[in-house]
């Protein structure tokens, strides 16, 4: 199944993927549960996200991805609800070291929690996982496990501060 799924999404709805009006989320949609992603409700892909392989990919209700998102998932990416990953962001399941081209490369999931923000320009890497309530400052880059409800900078991304949300049982 994963060599027709491969070849629909190449030749057909990649492409319609892409040249979809600016509004049509719901097609987006459409396409990507047909290629075999699991979508949560109300995702909104924009039209200038990147993916490669749709069936590796599940993310939960009212997740965003932003434009010029790129996601290769040679293995497989999990985003929780309520997410925002922004534009220029990468999500990167296999990376390969140009010095050393004799090695395989280094492959690994990549796991999202809930309520996350990965801001503008930033890439997570294979084998990362964001708990619940992360928050990437820009163009950070993801190496591993950050703890949940952190602000997290830098490269490689640590986190910075405890995120509070207004009016929530730990501001009182």
């Amino acid at each position: 199944m994963t060599a027709a799924r491969r070849l629909f999404w190449t030749w057909c709805a990649r492409p319609l993927f892409r040249w979809s009006p600016h509004t049509a989320y719901g097609f987006r949609r459409f396409l990507l549960r047909i290629a075999g992603a699991r979508l949560g409700n109300r995702v909104r892909c924009r039209r200038s996200v990147d993916i490669d392989r749709p069936w590796q990919l599940r993310l939960g209700d009212l997740v965003m991805l932003s434009d010029e998102v790129v996601i290769r998932a040679a293995a497989p990416i999990e985003v929780g609800a309520r997410c925002v990953i922004s534009q220029y962001c990468m999500l990167l399941t296999e990376v390969r070291n140009p010095e050393q081209s004799d090695h395989p490369p280094m492959r690994g999931p990549i796991t999202v929690g809930d309520d996350c923000w990965i801001a503008t320009d930033s890439v997570v890497l294979p084998g990362s996982t964001l708990e619940s309530g992360v928050v990437v400052g820009a163009r950070g880059l993801v190496d591993g496990r950050l703890e949940a409800w952190h602000i997290a900078t830098g490269e490689p991304a640590r986190p910075r501060h405890r995120r509070v949300l207004h009016g929530s049982p730990d501001t009182a």
